[in-house]
């Protein structure tokens, strides 16, 4: 490259770059301060279950409708935190805790905000807002009956007691109600407000966070950090950021230098078919982070070859979210996992829920290739 092509290429990468970063640091200071002022309280006191297949099917839903909307990995570490309270059997809170790994990463899959990857081929362009929802909502659905289903066939239907240290009404800070549900709200219109107005995606997240801002500061006096701005940006994980950061801009280079372009061309000699490409990249996706897969899957297939919400960049979607599900070490949702869970070893979740983990990923898959040869995409 000559010292101007290389300064413009430089300029490019970093605004794309860029773009994935600020919309994610933006949904997680609003998802910290929606857990600062106890807003997820108001869904799980909500909880009721009698038997443990009962639970099995609330806790599994729950995790699905929560990860659609919010960031995968705080839903884990919400709903890990939830079962601690709830269950005694040990062996049973593991048991939930690596199926909730499961149904985050599905619910992740089919929504713009649900899931880091996601986020990713949103902002490039590879997929947009109605055609994922309507491509991906099914076999997302599907990923999560299998695995659920497979445990509840096995499952004993044996009562479950709510551990009574779970009733105990804590403080509830001041406003809660409307910081829970405005942020909330906030988040899920975030692709509406890109749609309307053409910004992007991350201008938008930063809108709600800003007027989430307001509304704490309103709230809360200036002297009360924990429920401030201020306070949550303390808090958020700067440096998975920029780890992000670090993976984009490298993945960035080998395109520039179109390192990428040539493997894409040597992988599609040696797979001719491109779902099998996707599939293994799912299972690529359990050993390597789904983040550098992904940057690299941008960069192999040119949009001109492959247009947005083309059935090659739907399945990349659903294997690069759900894939990670496949090992423990697969996704920041079951590294957070087995961190709170001190008990859960790398082969335990192998053979405790790898097996049901393999039944939905699989179940989706042939969701998204029956509905493509049935012809009910949406381009």
């Amino acid at each position: 490259m000559s010292a101007a092509n290389f300064d413009i290429a430089i300029k490019e990468t970093l605004e794309d770059v860029s773009e994935v970063v600020f919309f994610l640091l933006g949904a997680l200071t609003i998802v910290e301060i929606m857990d600062a002022h106890k807003g997820f309280d108001i869904i799980t006191k909500a909880i009721q279950a009698k038997t443990q297949k009962e639970l099995l099917i609330i806790i599994g839903v729950l995790t699905f409708v929560l990860s659609s909307v919010l960031n995968n990995l705080t839903v884990v570490i919400v709903m890990i935190s939830l079962l601690q309270k709830l269950v005694k059997d040990e062996d049973f809170r593991m048991k939930l805790g690596g199926l909730v790994v499961v149904a985050s990463n599905a619910g992740g899959a089919w929504t713009p905000i649900g899931d880091i990857t996601t986020t990713m081929l949103y902002i490039g362009g590879q997929v947009t807002t109605v055609p994922l929802l309507a491509n991906l909502f099914v076999p997302s659905v599907l990923c999560l009956v299998g695995t659920l289903g497979y445990e509840y066939i096995q499952m004993e239907d044996k009562p479950f007691d709510r551990d009574a240290a779970s009733t105990e009404d804590d403080d509830v800070p001041n406003g809660q109600a409307v910081v829970f549900w405005g942020g909330l709200f906030g988040m899920i219109t975030v692709p509406v407000f890109t749609a309307l107005t053409q910004c992007p995606a991350w201008s938008g997240m930063m809108l709600v966070l800003g007027l989430l801002g307001l509304i704490t500061s309103l709230l809360h006096g200036p002297e009360d950090e924990k429920y401030s701005l201020k306070g949550a940006l303390t808090r958020v994980e700067v440096p998975d950021a920029l780890f992000f950061l670090g993976v984009l801009f490298a993945v960035g280079g080998l395109e520039r230098v179109g390192l990428l372009k040539e493997f894409a061309v040597q992988l599609s000699a040696l797979v001719p078919y491109d779902a099998l490409v996707a599939i293994f990249l799912g299972f690529a996706s359990a050993i390597v982070d789904n983040v550098p897969l992904v940057a690299a899957a941008q960069g192999m297939y040119d949009l001109g070859q492959h247009p947005s919400n083309d059935g090659l960049w739907n399945l990349i979607t659903y294997c690069a979210a759900t894939g990670g599900s496949l090992l423990v070490i697969g996704s920041a949702a079951g590294v957070a996992f087995m961190g709170m869970e001190r008990k859960v070893s790398f082969g335990w979740y192998v053979k405790s829920i790898g097996p049901a983990a393999l039944a939905g990923y699989f179940l989706g898959v042939a969701g998204v290739l029956g509905q493509q040869a049935l012809g009910l995409s949406v381009a």
